[in-house]
């Protein structure tokens, strides 16, 4: 019975941890994405101040 015990806990705390891990790397790759998005509106924005810079 005591074993059965530990390998229950054992799994659930493995579980528990998979699941952790799943939620902090999708947090992750939000912030990740959300970064990028501004990056790209920021690169965008240089790029038409260039543009019309350029066309004077």
């Amino acid at each position: 019975m005591k074993k059965y015990l530990i390998i229950a806990l054992l799994v659930i705390a493995l579980l528990i941890v998979g699941y952790l891990t799943f939620v902090m790397a999708v947090i992750e790759i939000a912030i990740g994405s959300i970064f990028l998005v501004i990056f790209v509106i920021a690169l965008l924005g240089l790029w038409i101040t260039w543009k019309n810079r350029k066309d004077d």
